[in-house]
């Protein structure tokens, strides 16, 4: 009897013993799993725009100050929109850590509509209005042009001036909307004659500025060669690598007026001279001058702008105001601003790197 208590006292200390080297066990365990530091370096949750790589920042493992490799699993397709997951690992002994990161690929970009023709047109009243047209470019969606809503409120019957709205969403949702202007006017009153000697031509050219007016009757719309040349330059330009969009065409006295008397409101009246015409003085009435590109200073320092200085000419086209030579056309340097000559004449003033008023002498 005494014997068989012994023995199980026995057997009672080892299962103790097996016990606590168990515990002890298990807490040295987690205590080293608990020692074993991996951290994502920036965002779990990180945003990249489609078609722009994703630069994947790691993470970080060490264990008792030790630092541990970390592996790294999964791919990120930048050229699909979803969400992707980067797995780290890092592995110390019989012990390891995951961590994973979500990478959401989003389209956050609206879509670009480019108006075929010129932003703002003359219709004669009466006349139905003829659609340009445009084009659609996406940084996701391949094709959005049958997916642009037009509206407009033209009513060819009354005078005035009506806006066509062309409105487009991407897939994300992501939504442009750009409008034409249109003005409906008198049929006497439009006049696409391009050999109309209504102003002042010396040599055969048409010249506008602060000397030379033209009449407030004058409303020729946009001059059909002028525009067909413009089409050829931002076709080119397009072909170049460039975008050329139009942003100012034809203007007439009355819409003029209201520009240049809001700038003299805003500015006073000599610092909107420099850079606006009065009503009669501005190039834009005659239906030959686009303001195509960039509205900026620098402009003309951009590869685009440098582009068109280079090429304007070879399509019938001069920089009109140029840089240094204010005194001279009245206006400050605008890179933006061409004028239609046609090419002969725009070669030559382009070789002899003069204005308009040098060239006809006035």
């Amino acid at each position: 009897m005494k014997k068989l208590k012994l023995k199980n006292k026995k057997m009672i200390i080892l299962v103790g013993v097996i016990v606590l080297i168990i515990i002890l066990f298990s807490g040295l365990l987690f205590y080293s799993y608990m020692s074993l530091n991996l951290k994502i370096n920036g965002k779990e949750v990180e945003k990249v725009e489609v078609n722009t790589k994703f630069k994947d920042k790691g993470a970080k493992a060490s264990i008792f100050g030790k630092k541990l490799d970390v592996y790294t699993f999964g791919k990120v397709n930048n050229k699909k929109l979803g969400t992707y997951k980067i797995t780290y690992k890092a592995k110390y002994l019989f012990l390891s850590k995951r961590k994973t990161r979500k990478v959401k690929v989003v389209d956050t970009k609206a879509p670009e509509i480019t108006l075929n023709g010129n932003s703002e047109v003359s219709l004669s009243l009466g006349d139905d209005y003829k659609e340009e047209g445009y084009t659609v470019k996406d940084n996701y969606d391949k094709k959005l042009d049958n997916k642009v809503k037009v509206s407009s409120n033209i009513d060819k019957n009354k005078e005035g001036s009506y806006e066509v709205v062309y409105e487009v969403k991407d897939s994300s949702s992501n939504k442009s909307t750009v409008k034409r202007k249109v003005n409906v006017v008198k049929k006497e009153a439009v006049n696409n004659n391009s050999n109309s000697k209504v102003g002042t031509y010396i040599k055969g050219i048409l010249i506008v500025n602060k000397k030379y007016h033209l009449p407030a009757s004058y409303n020729p719309g946009v001059d059909p060669t002028a525009g067909a040349a413009l089409a050829t330059l931002q076709n080119a330009a397009k072909g170049a690598g460039f975008n050329m969009p139009l942003l100012s065409g034809f203007r007439s006295y009355t819409r003029q007026t209201t520009l240049y008397n809001n700038y003299v409101k805003n500015y006073g009246e000599a610092k909107a001279s420099t850079f606006s015409a009065k009503p009669g003085q501005s190039e834009h009435q005659s239906g030959l001058a686009f303001d195509v590109g960039e509205l900026s200073d620098t402009y003309g320092e951009t590869p685009a702008g440098r582009w068109l200085a280079s090429n304007a000419h070879k399509y019938g086209f001069i920089i009109r105001y140029l840089k240094g030579k204010e005194n001279i056309t009245g206006y400050q340097y605008e890179p933006w601003h061409i004028r239609y000559v046609g090419r002969e004449v725009a070669e030559d003033i382009y070789k002899r790197q003069v204005t308009l008023e040098e060239y006809l002498g006035v």
